[in-house]
């Protein structure tokens, strides 16, 4: 996953519709757009929340307890990671 593109679509994230944000997010990550769409769904989640989770995911700078903390220390981020999770795996 390219970090730098995940961070510009993560900005612009707000202002898209679905299904536009969920085909560009899959050109990035290794998910289809149904797979993000339906984390979407499947959390009730919004795009910028998603976006950040996947964000923390990807950083290659942070260890995996920092990754786990960061993701308990944010709001709205715990509810997505089983979701997401499922799908990459």
């Amino acid at each position: 996953m390219n970090n730098e593109e995940w961070e510009k679509l993560r900005r612009k994230a707000k202002q898209m519709a679905d299904k536009q944000y969920a085909a560009e997010a899959s050109s990035i990550v290794h998910l289809t757009r149904d797979e993000v769409s339906e984390i979407l769904d499947e959390a009730a989640v919004d795009k910028e929340t998603l976006s950040e989770l996947i964000a923390v995911i990807g950083d290659s700078m942070k260890s995996n307890q920092q990754k786990a903390d960061a993701i308990r220390n944010v709001n709205g981020l715990a509810e997505v990671a089983a979701s997401l999770i499922s799908k990459l795996l």
